[in-house]
């Protein structure tokens, strides 16, 4: 066998395993494909609960986040259990997150955006709160690329 049949063996076999993985990866929890009404409709319920005073900790890009809101702003944030370093600490509060989600989902519909080349192997799944519309999951797979994003809440506290 020729070390080109070979070595296109190994990545078709490889390429199946990723898909395979991701596959299941996406499966095993209770997600829905992201769109722009799942993602307005979680708005809605978040705005509609009114909650202004929370405490949320989740994992994003591999990195631990713990947020303090008070009156809709961000009062404290941390990352890895060190000081959050960002001119815009609003960004990881839950309507910043429904603001990162929004742009992926931006990003994707666009052309010329990041991921025009993969649009038609990207996955984008997520998981609102039923009752009041927060993000719990959300995961961005791009069919193999090794390139991906997740958002996992670990805790939602309302403060009252």
């Amino acid at each position: 066998m020729k070390r080109t049949t070979k070595l296109n063996l190994a990545l078709a076999a490889l390429a199946f395993s990723v898909v395979t993985i991701g596959a299941f990866l996406i499966t095993r929890e209770r997600t829905e494909p992201l769109t722009e009404a799942a993602l307005a409709e979680a708005g809605k319920r978040w705005r509609a609960a009114g909650i202004s005073d929370y405490r949320i900790r989740y994992e994003m890009h591999g990195s631990l986040y713990d947020v303090t809101v008070r009156d809709g702003i961000v009062t404290d944030a941390t990352v890895n259990d060190g000081p959050l370093r960002s001119a815009d600490p609003g960004a990881y509060s839950i309507e910043g997150l429904f603001r990162t989600i929004e742009m992926e989902l931006e990003n994707l519909n666009d052309p010329r955006g990041p991921f025009a080349a993969r649009a038609h192997t990207m996955v984008m799944r997520v998981r609102f709160n039923s009752d009041l519309g927060y993000v719990e999951r959300y995961l961005r797979s791009s069919g193999g690329m090794g390139r991906g994003a997740s958002i996992v809440l670990i805790a939602f506290e309302p403060e009252e």
